[in-house]
């Protein structure tokens, strides 16, 4: 099985105690803060990846961080099972899926919006408007930006790209011409 799908496993069961014990925000935080801390590239992912690393060190260390950081005990259970199985290594993954989990449960829908440079708040809000006006849900914005793309904007919505920028709208006259200088010289149609 992959890594993602028994991270999802791991989301919705969390997100079921989360919606229960009526900590949804609480543990989407702590969860949230414990995978920038654990992010692949850290010391701490280091150590909880290592399989020569015991198992009795690696819980001398959660139980460190855990005293530390003092997150609820929902949090505690979900660090503790992921170490049991050897998995603490993925709560980036984790995470991200318990945020997607999330997001399901409360009818709100992830759209990235990616523009060649930043949009003023003027621009996000309108955009923001007519997304919601259109899919008529509730939208959870994430802007950034990318000079490849020359002008324009893609807009992830969900798993639906709206690809409006001028990079594609460039690529695709390219292969127009392409396609049509092969099509005149396979004919013999010239001088």
């Amino acid at each position: 099985m992959s890594t993602t799908a028994v991270a999802r496993r791991y989301a919705e069961a969390l997100a079921d105690v989360a919606f229960a014990e009526h900590q949804v925000d609480q543990i989407e935080q702590e969860v949230g803060e414990m995978a920038k801390i654990m992010q692949p590239g850290s010391e701490l992912y280091g150590l909880f990846a290592n399989p020569i690393v015991s198992q009795a060190d690696k819980r001398k260390v959660l139980k460190s961080l855990i005293e530390h950081t003092k997150p609820a005990q929902t949090t505690v259970n979900l660090l503790k099972i992921l170490l049991d199985h050897y998995r603490l290594q993925d709560l980036r993954i984790v995470d991200e899926q318990f945020r997607r989990e999330l997001n399901k449960r409360k009818g709100v829908v992830p759209a990235e919006v990616t523009t060649a440079i930043p949009m003023g708040k003027a621009e996000q809000e309108k955009l923001a408007s007519r997304l919601r006006e259109i899919t008529g849900q509730q939208i959870e914005f994430r802007f950034r930006t990318d000079p490849a793309l020359i002008g324009g904007a893609v807009t992830r919505l969900g798993s639906v790209v709206y690809d409006g920028s001028i990079k594609t709208q460039l690529d695709t006259i390219k292969g127009k011409l392409k396609f049509g200088e092969d099509t005149g010289s396979k004919s013999g149609g010239g001088k």
